[in-house]
């Protein structure tokens, strides 16, 4: 059920089948969490389980941008981490946090984050786990403009990815995509926050190239509109255009209040062109603004 609920995750969104998940939770995990157990092995798995599927819950909350709710979620998700004494399962779950605060603006809470996760998991996360957790510090270093940290964590992030050897991996790595094409997302990221958007467009530019663009639509979508803003500020609007375009066809069915705010960025860059902005520019405006009408009902998401 886990790969289920994470397999549509990552093709329609946090919004999809949100409910489900806490349905999922409340009537079946919860039972099976309190039955009995040949042994401690078994108790210990369905323990982790348990925690990731709370980590779902969690991401799918902050996908919907249900941040409170999201964070009560991932609270929740490392006692359960705990109770299975999964560490590096705790430190995937801390991960998801600085994200949550990066994104967020949080900086330094991100930071202290990323390396509570690297600390948790010390010495039990396998090389794709570290590097994951690592490339937040990378992200939580960008946030707060320390510009040497950050390049050394995104380096030795990928030290630790080259390491990886895929059939070792946890499951909630398999599960969550991460490869050099994700890696090379939140490199971008963390590049464009710097500033050194040339070398961030280089990172996003091949997560989208070496991406499944249907298996992981959400995240696609928001790379394209991640490299198309990196684009616009470098002053190349026709490129950036045709990126946001790109992305908008990508979000089709695609329920995630992360899209609806690049979305809205897109709106906010090209309102700065003012009345200068270009006839191809003022129908992708037209176009996104239609997009947000649409999905309007993500501002105000059932909360449950």
């Amino acid at each position: 059920m886990l790969a289920v609920f994470s397999r549509a995750d990552e093709r329609f969104g946090g919004g999809h089948a949100r409910l489900a998940v806490v349905q999922y939770l409340t009537s079946d995990v919860a039972g099976y969490l309190q039955g009995r157990f040949a042994t401690d092995d078994d108790r210990r798995a369905m323990f982790s389980v348990a925690a990731e599927m709370t980590y779902l819950a969690g991401w799918k909350a902050f996908d919907s941008s249900l941040h409170g709710l999201a964070q009560r979620y991932y609270v929740q998700a490392l006692r359960l981490a705990n109770e299975a004494d999964d560490r590096p399962l705790a430190g995937f779950t801390l991960r998801a946090m600085a994200h949550q605060a990066v994104d967020l603006g949080h900086g330094h809470e991100a930071l202290r984050l990323a390396d509570a996760s690297l600390e948790w998991s010390r010495g039990r996360a396998t090389p794709a786990a570290t590097a994951l957790f690592t490339i937040l510090t990378a992200r939580g270093y960008a946030a707060t403009n320390d510009k040497s940290r950050a390049s050394a964590a995104i380096h030795a992030a990928e030290t630790h990815l080259s390491k990886a050897l895929p059939d070792d991996e946890p499951t909630w790595i398999q599960t969550s995509g991460f490869t050099e094409t994700s890696l090379a997302s939140q490199a971008g990221q963390a590049l464009r926050d710097l500033g050194d958007l040339p070398a961030a467009e280089t990172q996003l530019r091949q997560s989208i190239a070496t991406r499944n663009p249907e298996a992981h639509r959400r995240i696609h979508t928001l790379t394209l509109a991640n490299l198309a803003d990196v684009q616009c500020k470098q002053g190349r609007l026709r490129e950036a255009t045709e990126n946001w375009n790109h992305a908008l066809d990508a979000m089709a069915g695609v329920r995630s209040g992360r899209a609806s705010s690049a979305v809205k960025n897109m709106r906010t860059q090209l309102s700065s062109f003012g009345t200068r902005l270009p006839a191809f520019a003022r129908q992708l405006d037209t176009r996104a603004t239609a997009f947000l009408h649409h999905n309007g009902a993500l501002a105000h998401p059932h909360p449950s």
